[in-house]
């Protein structure tokens, strides 16, 4: 896999962008102009927090990365097109925020709770769109 996906789009970009080093991944947060909170993704229309509205708040790029905090290896596919088996977790992100997230490690023997995972682009079948898959920070066991 090329390290460089920068000529790539990604596939959902409101959500994340490639960082400078063309492989890593930002996420796009919106900060509430009432309570400073973050919300995500960046274009929700509330704060998840307090309420106030989105509309027109501040964009946050941070990080990204979480904790993981559960994973389980996907035998069946959830969508159709999906590759099996598949390992997902759910991962604390920014500001709490808990999300759903492809983990791209070869088995589950690579991965523990508790551990930092980083967002990584990785290209798609289309060849002109990249995606978003998580991997152990410290690099052990990336697929």
């Amino acid at each position: 896999m090329t390290d460089d996906l920068r000529g790539l789009a990604p596939q959902h970009p409101v959500l994340y962008a490639l960082e400078p080093d063309g492989r890593s991944l930002a996420f796009f947060y919106a900060k509430c102009p009432a309570c400073a909170r973050l919300s995500f993704p960046a274009n929700v229309p509330g704060c998840a927090h307090c309420g106030t509205s989105l509309k027109g708040a501040e964009t946050i790029s941070r990080p990204g990365e979480g904790t993981l905090l559960e994973f389980v290896t996907l035998h069946v596919p959830l969508k159709p097109g999906m590759q099996t088996p598949r390992i997902a977790g759910d991962i604390r992100l920014a500001d709490g925020w808990i999300e759903e997230g492809v983990i791209g490690v070869p088995s589950e023997a690579d991965l523990r709770v508790g551990m930092t995972l980083r967002a990584v682009a990785e290209p798609l079948p289309d060849g002109a769109h990249f995606g978003c898959r998580f991997v152990p920070a410290d690099g052990a066991g990336a697929a």
